[in-house]
């Protein structure tokens, strides 16, 4: 039980949540451990310093969340607890792992876009409501729906992400646009920024990052209805589109009459 209570301390702690209540309390972690779903932790020296749980879904485990302590973050520990939930879940005989995380969050788009061979699976507007998570105080929960095949190799695949010719953080002026989209190479590649740092943005100007929450979100569901979907994560920045593709219609052996 202390375990499951360090987990939760950290949690709060990347969470900057002021309650357990707010995320997940260990009661609730032992008994999804007891019903057989994964709460794990990694440890540096004995001391727990990154925590994640992930519940079973029909033909997926479905990752709850996840996080690592500041200062033990970009050491490799989030890949580490990455790594070992998909041996986890392979084990277990799951098609894949899916989450959802915020997209304005440009670290963690790096991270499960660029590392892992995930696919997006749609963008979900206000998908938790209000949340007083300390993370998200103050701002609406619009999330991307990530899978990762666990069938297909971890590596990304996929084409290439591209370098936009601008920086995103300053490249898209909201008092001209409130979709925040740009298209390259005549309309087959469409890029959508992200902020440097959104969570110190709602800090230090909530204002501003509201505007990016809208203007993302406009960028999304444009690029979405005109048959668009994620491929990439380009290194400075932004969300790489291109046209949806789609799958070959079956081939039909001839029948003898």
């Amino acid at each position: 039980m202390e375990e499951f209570e360090q987990a939760v301390g950290v949690l709060c702690r990347v969470w900057g949540a002021e309650s357990p209540v707010d995320l997940i309390n260990a009661s609730t972690l032992r008994a999804m451990s007891m019903a057989r779903n994964y709460v794990a932790g990694v440890f540096v020296l004995g001391r727990m310093v990154g925590a994640a749980v992930a519940f079973r879904g029909p033909d997926h485990l479905h990752l709850h969340i996840a996080g690592v302590l500041p200062g033990h973050q970009d050491l490799g520990l989030g890949y580490l607890l990455m790594e070992h939930e998909r041996k986890w879940a392979s084990k277990a005989k799951f098609k894949s792992i899916q989450w959802t995380f915020d997209p304005l969050v440009r670290r963690n788009a790096h991270f499960y876009l660029t590392k892992f061979n995930t696919s997006v699976q749609g963008y979900e507007r206000n998908l938790y409501g209000s949340l007083n998570d300390g993370l998200n105080d103050g701002d609406e929960t619009d999330r991307l729906l990530i899978s990762w095949d666990l069938a297909s190799d971890s590596a990304p695949g996929g084409p290439e992400p591209v370098d936009a010719p601008f920086n995103p953080d300053f490249f898209w002026d909201y008092a001209q646009s409130t979709v925040a989209l740009h298209a390259l190479q005549d309309g087959a590649v469409l890029l959508v920024p992200t902020p440097a740092d959104v969570e110190a943005l709602r800090i230090k100007d909530p204002g501003l990052a509201r505007v990016w929450r809208e203007g993302v979100r406009a960028g999304f569901e444009k690029a979405r209805d005109d048959g668009y979907e994620v491929t990439g994560f380009s290194p400075d920045g932004w969300y790489v589109l291109r046209p949806r593709r789609i799958p070959a219609p079956p081939e039909h052996s001839p029948r003898r009459g």
